[in-house]
């Protein structure tokens, strides 16, 4: 059952909703399906002899990769080599934690594997075990993780507790967002940042962490979730490029703008005005590669460098595909891409 979350705005509906929208969150518009088969094929250039495609770790971007192949439904090869790479990884126990385990298990269960018996492990059960009497998975598990393994028990098709749900709803800001590491406690401010050492709190509520658990919290069904997440990706919004940052003040990045339309679209709800566009201006269009976010030059900005973190990220965005990504038939191979600019 989807939970209301805590703490939200009351009855505000933020400014966002009142915005013309882009497209409706279940279907991406053609030129965005486009560009995330032209960016297919960057991915697949990027993968390694071992069935590696490393961003911002060589298994949990791996696992991210497959499920954004399947969700544009390109690169079976590609596909195939790096699900061969993430089961001998499983087998040699790479695959620890709760973090890493969800990834493996969201990108086997989309590619059609059984993430139950994979690599000779049952990883769904590894990550089941480990959730204490208060719901929390694992004695140290960051939200973001939380987040991540209900959306994998959500993928395998087991159920997920009650306990587990609420320790992640409980611990909203009173922003209305999540942060990283921590639950929000009376001790710290509405942004989950320590009110007695701010200084040593390095971690304040973020759209990466608060998508992956609107998403989470989505994928269970039921009620329409809250609006206080919603009215805190307007708040940060990025004012300057249009998309979303890390968290407060930062620049848009595809990463992170990919994410919050996740968001957007796991709760049914229409994408902002802008959204995809700000997310269309970081890729390249020729090969097809994202750039993470912007950089000064010159007195004004220029695209980063091609990025396949960001990339893999971008693709699930443009579709305005939640997680997890449902098993897929993919048959057609990644398009083939020039070399990116230098």
């Amino acid at each position: 059952m989807r939970h209301t979350l805590r703490r939200s705005f009351g009855l505000l509906v933020a400014a966002a909703l009142s915005l013309a929208v882009v497209a409706p969150a279940s279907a991406a518009p053609s030129d965005a399906v486009v560009r995330a088969r032209t960016a297919s094929g960057f991915i697949a250039s990027q993968q390694k002899n071992n069935g590696s495609i490393p961003a911002f770790s060589p298994i949990g971007s791996t696992a991210d990769a497959i499920v954004s192949l399947v969700a544009v439904k390109r690169g079976p090869t590609t596909i195939k080599k790096a699900l061969a790479y993430l089961t001998r990884q499983t087998q040699n126990g790479n695959v620890v934690g709760v973090g890493l385990q969800a990834k493996v298990v969201m990108a086997a269960a989309a590619a059609g594997r059984d993430p139950s018996s994979f690599g000779g492990q049952d990883l769904v059960d590894a990550i089941a075990s480990t959730e204490r009497p208060n719901g929390r998975f694992g004695a140290g598990t960051a939200v973001f993780d939380q987040a991540l393994a209900i959306l994998a028990l959500s993928a395998a098709g087991r159920t997920v507790s009650d306990k587990a749900t609420t320790w992640l709803a409980e611990g909203q800001c009173p922003d209305g967002g999540w942060e990283y590491l921590a639950r929000w406690t009376p001790a710290d401010d509405d942004h989950c940042v320590s009110e007695a050492d701010p200084g040593t709190d390095f971690f304040p509520s973020d759209t990466n962490t608060t998508s992956y658990a609107v998403q989470a919290l989505a994928a269970l069904g039921g009620d329409e979730l809250a609006n206080a997440p919603f009215d805190y990706f307007d708040e940060v919004r990025d004012p300057q490029f249009d998309g979303w940052g890390y968290t407060d003040g930062y620049a848009t990045d595809a990463n992170s703008t990919g994410l919050v339309i996740q968001a957007f679209a796991a709760d049914e709800r229409s994408i902002p005005a802008g959204a995809l566009v700000a997310l269309k201006q970081l890729q390249y269009t020729g090969c097809g590669a994202f750039a993470f976010t912007w950089v000064p030059d010159g007195g004004g900005f220029v695209r980063s460098a091609p990025d396949s973190g960001a990339t893999i990220s971008a693709i699930v965005g443009l579709l305005a595909r939640p997680y997890p990504v449902t098993p897929t038939s993919v048959t057609k191979a990644a398009p083939s891409t020039p070399p990116c600019p230098s």
